[in-house]
């Protein structure tokens, strides 16, 4: 085997190598300390640190979908609170639809009745017109305009009202490849197998006219159809406000376990960062001893 010829230059070459790894951990390990972090660059540990770029990444992807959450929310409320405010009122017409239909009133008090009824409708219009964050949330997507118009006579009275919003639904995700519905189209909340407009009117109309048969026979089960449809379309936003709330409270659940993942992966140890810094400013100072006594023979001594 090979003898290798060991020279002073050798000696000297290999004491400052030495001297140069100690002084690079005791530059990590007061960076470490400096920092709060055991990983700051790539190269300090590149599986660490992928693994830090991947839960990062989880949880900005998290927060989104909880912002996500959290902007429909307003929305699912209004929503929620229109159809139960214009179901109070079908609650009273009702009510008013049935005293009506007794054959002992008079018309004076038959049309005191349809006045009302006609207040109760100008409502439920209000209601359906009803805004979120500056957008009416019974338009389907079409939200920058009133998705229901009122036609009215020359006495200023609803005759009849239209929709001009559309059937589409908007959602939103709330996870990889999972999206939730979050509007409620006007057309699946007052139309759909009853419009609830022309009921109010209709009763409205045959309480002026004195038809109480009207309402006996046709009138209050078509009024019933309406509350029913209301009440569908009230439990399906109860629905999907309660899955977003659990999702939500699910997703900050797990961000609190990615950002303890990624504190256990990256976070230094303070007191263990400490005893390694000091041990590793001894191992420097006693390489420093070392070197000083490889070092320090010149040519002047051997001349000597």
């Amino acid at each position: 085997m090979g003898v290798v010829r060991v020279t002073q230059g050798l000696m000297v070459q290999r004491t400052l190598n030495n001297l140069n790894y100690h002084l690079r951990r005791l530059a990590r390990l007061q960076n470490e300390l400096a920092t709060g972090l055991k990983v700051n660059t790539p190269s300090d540990d590149p599986i660490a640190a992928r693994r830090a770029v991947n839960t990062r990444t989880s949880i900005q992807k998290n927060e989104q979908y909880i912002r996500n959450i959290e902007s429909v929310g307003l929305g699912l409320t209004a929503t929620d609170t229109s159809i139960q405010t214009t179901l109070q009122g079908l609650q009273r017409a009702l009510e008013l639809s049935v005293q009506g239909a007794n054959g002992t009133n008079s018309q004076t008090q038959l049309d005191s009745i349809a006045s009302e009824i006609n207040q109760l409708l100008e409502e439920v219009v209000v209601q359906a017109n009803q805004q979120a964050s500056g957008r009416y949330i019974f338009g389907g997507t079409r939200t920058l305009n009133p998705p229901f118009v009122a036609a009215r006579d020359a006495e200023g009275d609803i005759i009849a009202v239209s929709y001009e919003g559309n059937d589409e639904r908007t959602s939103i995700a709330i996870s990889d490849g999972i999206t939730v519905n979050v509007n409620e189209p006007g057309s699946d909340v007052f139309l759909p197998r009853q419009d609830v407009f022309q009921v109010l009117i209709d009763i409205r109309d045959s309480l002026r006219a004195g038809d109480q048969a009207s309402i006996q026979n046709v009138l209050l089960e078509e009024l019933d159809t309406s509350m029913d449809q209301l009440l569908i379309s009230m439990a399906r936003v109860g629905a999907v406000q309660n899955r977003l709330e659990r999702s939500s409270a699910n997703i900050e659940e797990f961000n609190i376990e990615l950002q303890t993942l990624l504190s256990d992966t990256i976070d230094a140890d303070y007191a263990e960062t400490i005893i390694n810094l000091n041990a590793q400013s001894n191992a420097f100072q006693a390489a420093l001893n070392a070197g000083a006594r490889v070092i320090q023979p010149s040519l002047l001594d051997f001349v000597r």
